[in-house]
This record gives structure tokens, C-alpha cells and sequence, in this order.
């Protein structure tokens, strides 16, 4: 597989609102684009876990774009626009989809249903199922290069998936 998306949502709680998203475009091993996005949640969201993203989640706010997204609709819409613009790389990936990424992709068809009921992401590959074939440990994470620092953030935890 010489091209794909590697992505990485926050969310808040495992259930809860994602409010960032980083995905990095991999062609033969390398880095060629890069996405980020976030935004500040509202609504629903239960102490512990917003206790847990106070604690362990760096703050993004001051990294947005001034054309960053003013809602979760606007922020998964503009990740599907830059997922659907890499033709060359239909293949999804994220370590450990399940619930926050794969909530996150079901919502990306649902904002726009029905037209990206066929659009993917099929296959979604799963890192951590990758790990575990290879025979290492499908949670270990291994050390961070200086560009996947630091833990939490969705960027930098995209680009250690994707190595």
C-alpha cells in the first residue's frame, strides 16, 4: 500500500463530541499533505470526561485556522472534502477506530446522507489489527519522534499511526 490517509479524532469522552482531527496523507513512506481541524464542543458532555480531556488533551483552540470550522458539522465537512480530494488513496486508517473514529466517519455520512452512502471508507484499516498480525502488541505505542509529540494531539497521533 504505497498511498493513504492516516487519521486521528479527539472526542470528548469515548462517546462524546470530537472537537479535532489531524490525518496526514502517506505516499511511499512519506508525508506529502496534512489535515487539522477543530472546534470548540457544546453540549453533552459528562464531567469525567471533560475532567480527562482538561487533563490530557493540549489545548488546540489557539492553533486553529482563522477559517477553522464553527461547528462539528463544518469540521467533519471539511475533512471529508480534503479525504475525497486524495484519489490516488481511497484507503482509511486509524489505530483503534472503534468507538471515536469509526462515530466519527458514521457521522460524515449522516451529515450528508444520502449522497456519501457509497462513498467509504471501505477498507478502514485498523493499526492496531495490523500490530497484532505482525506480531507486536496492538496498544503499544512505541516511542514519539519529535513529530509526534506531544500525546493527544491529533496530528501528531495521526503521523505515529501512520509510521
Amino acid at each position: 500500500m504505497n498511498s493513504f490517509v492516516c487519521f486521528d479524532i479527539e472526542s470528548v469522552g469515548l462517546h462524546g463530541p470530537s472537537f479535532a482531527i489531524g490525518a496526514v496523507h502517506m505516499v511511499d513512506g512519506a508525508e506529502v499533505d496534512h489535515f487539522f481541524a477543530v472546534w470548540r464542543p457544546h453540549g453533552r458532555c459528562g464531567a469525567d470526561d471533560v475532567a480527562w480531556v482538561t487533563t490530557n488533551v493540549p489545548c488546540f483552540i489557539g492553533r486553529a485556522p482563522d477559517d477553522a470550522p464553527d461547528d462539528a458539522v463544518d469540521m467533519r465537512t471539511a475533512f471529508w472534502d480534503w479525504w475525497k480530494s486524495k484519489q490516488d488513496c481511497p484507503v482509511l486508517v486509524a489505530d483503534c477506530p472503534w468507538p471515536v473514529e469509526a462515530r466519527f466517519l458514521l457521522a460524515c455520512v449522516e451529515d450528508a446522507w444520502p449522497t456519501r452512502n457509497w462513498e467509504g471508507p471501505y477498507p478502514l484499516i485498523d493499526v492496531a489489527s495490523v500490530r497484532l498480525a505482525a506480531g507486536l502488541d496492538p496498544l503499544g505505542q512505541g516511542d514519539r519522534l519529535p513529530g509526534e509529540l506531544p500525546a493527544h494531539d491529533p496530528l501528531a497521533d495521526a503521523r505515529q499511526s501512520a509510521r
